[in-house]
């Protein structure tokens, strides 16, 4: 199921909501992950995105040794909702590659970060989630006072709601994620979070390690296998001979 830009715009407009939830304090921390090695910068990136973030990051990269390929291990609760874009805007156009890791969360800004993780090589989108850690979205909320509100205080909450959420769709565009993903936000209440299940991952183009059974689920490997048409064209040539060479034995 896919929604048009204004529709989604109808349907944050009804919930009227605006902005992201309250965040724990943790700062974020940058540090070299365990499985840094010689082809591979990896970095752990773990606590609350705050602005800023994104600067800190490009610091941190500075100092690094020169290597073909970097990865980013995510693990927060979110935070500053612009700044989570800002970092997964950061990830697309250098082509760095995204992970939650088993038994980790990724969710709010974090989520929207972890889309525009790339491949070092090819460009193409290079995201992964262990099968049991958890990539979560929620929809946005704003606080009222305890007061009466006038029509037109109304209004201005639905048009900053579409803003909000048209800066959202805007990203998620920029990095050629799927629209779907706002989708995802709204079926969650505000003071909720929707973990995406490992089905969903696979259907936004989203690798998925099985920890069970200790292997990468491509999602490209997937749709192949489910193409049909391209299998029956491919059989269609040996089909084709065979009824030839019968038709020549029978004549």
């Amino acid at each position: 199921m896919r929604f048009g830009i204004k529709r989604l715009f109808g349907v944050a407009a009804a919930a009227l909501a605006l902005g992201a939830l309250a965040q724990p304090a943790d700062a974020i921390e940058l540090s070299k992950h365990p499985l840094d090695s010689v082809e591979v910068n990896a970095i752990q990136l773990k606590g609350k995105i705050d602005d800023g973030d994104t600067f800190d990051l490009q610091v941190y990269i500075s100092k690094l040794p020169k290597k073909p390929s970097i990865v980013v291990y995510l693990n927060s609760p979110g935070g500053n909702l612009r700044e989570g874009m800002r970092l997964g805007k950061f990830f697309f156009d250098n082509r760095i590659e995204t992970v939650i890791e088993t038994k980790t969360a990724c969710s709010s800004a974090c989520a929207l970060a972890f889309l525009g993780g790339r491949d070092g090589d090819s460009g193409k989108p290079r995201r992964t989630k262990a099968s049991n850690s958890g990539l979560g979205f929620h929809s946005f909320t704003r606080e009222f006072d305890n007061k009466s509100y006038t029509a037109d205080d109304l209004k201005t909450v639905v048009q900053m709601t579409q803003t909000q959420v048209f800066v959202v769709a805007e990203y998620l565009k920029s990095i050629g994620a799927d629209m779907d993903i706002i989708r995802l936000m709204l079926r969650a209440q505000a003071n909720q979070m929707n973990y995406i299940s490992n089905d969903e991952a696979l259907t936004l183009n989203i690798r998925v390690f099985d920890d069970k059974r200790n292997v990468m689920v491509d999602p490209a490997d997937v749709m192949e296998r489910l193409d049909r048409g391209h299998a029956a064209t491919a059989a269609q040539p040996a089909g084709s001979a065979t009824a030839k060479a019968e038709g020549k034995l029978q004549s």
